[in-house]
């Protein structure tokens, strides 16, 4: 096999895996409180990401050239995940994702800035494109009217998670020149583990979030729900490992196109497992979004041919 087709094949695992991590997340709603789930995402992957980074780096895994890149990689990723944690128990999976997918619009608009990167026509076009499937998904003319049925601090958390995901595209930008994705992914796991950890120390597990019938108790009390808070962490960092992976094999570009694959899937469990069935303006936004975010890819092939 080719590598660009390898590294599809592990990228499509990828977008299934997160998925499934997101509806592991989404199903715990309710049952433990939203801080046990960030717990169990951060602090259980840690074995796995410590045992890859190890293999793949030997006595130099925790060897890094720049920390304050790290640190602020760190920032970006942990409030990107909290805000789609927090956003799945709150609206529809499909539409989650749909509005997470959309960074690539955003990343645009920050390139100029933090990138010194031009923009041109099409790309432009492109974005303000994407911005009307963006409004079209979350209808704030709805919400403003009260005739929406969904949560608007769900659609705010799903799009500003999307600004925040650009955030930290443009900085592992930066990051993939000079650090290895494996020490990298278990550093921001162990940042992360600490914070919450701290958090949880201090504040307890019910001052953010969906609260649930278990909190801290659940993690010295071995039941359904306990295994699969350790699961969750478990495909967490076979998330982060696969994704760095599926980079070794095939171009980025081919990749980005297929990170849409997502959007599909969660609307298509999210309609099997919880009968959420997306709206009209839902649809239509969402292909709006995937086309102009397409549109943005091809741009960047293009540019990076000339």
């Amino acid at each position: 096999m080719s590598p660009n087709l390898i590294g599809s094949l592990i990228w499509l695992l990828f977008i299934f895996l997160s998925v499934f991590s997101h509806m592991i997340i989404k199903s715990l709603t309710g049952e433990v409180d939203f801080i046990i789930t960030l717990f169990a995402r951060f602090v259980y992957s840690l074995p796995i990401l410590f045992i890859l980074a190890l293999i793949a780096r030997k006595m130099l895994f925790l060897q890094i050239n720049n920390w304050s890149n790290i640190f602020i990689r760190s920032l970006f990723g942990f409030v990107t995940m909290i805000m789609v944690f927090s956003s799945l128990q709150l609206i529809p999976i499909g539409l989650t994702t749909a509005l997470a997918q959309s960074s690539a619009i955003y990343v645009t608009l920050l390139s100029p800035l933090f990138l010194g990167e031009k923009i041109g026509v099409v790309r432009w076009t492109a974005v303000i494109i994407g911005l009307i499937g963006v409004f079209l998904m979350i209808n704030p003319i709805g919400i403003i009217k009260e005739t929406s049925e969904l949560s608007t601090l769900g659609l705010l958390l799903a799009f500003s998670s999307a600004i925040t995901h650009a955030g930290l595209a443009l900085i592992l930008r930066k990051i993939g020149k000079t650090e290895h994705p494996a020490s990298t992914a278990l550093i921001h796991n162990f940042i992360t583990s600490i914070i919450i950890i701290i958090a949880m120390i201090f504040f307890g597990t019910k001052f953010y979030g969906t609260i649930g019938k278990y909190g801290s108790e659940i993690l010295i009390t071995p039941n359904s729900i306990f295994y699969s808070l350790i699961f969750l962490g478990f495909v967490g960092s076979f998330v982060q490992y696969l994704m760095a992976q599926s980079y070794k094999y095939a171009e980025a570009t081919i990749l980005v196109t297929l990170r849409y694959l997502a959007i599909p899937i969660a609307t298509v469990f999210g309609y099997l497992i919880w009968n959420e069935i997306p709206t009209f303006n839902q649809i239509i936004g969402g292909l709006i979004v995937i086309g102009s975010c397409l549109l943005i890819t091809y741009r960047e092939i293009k540019k990076n041919n000339n």
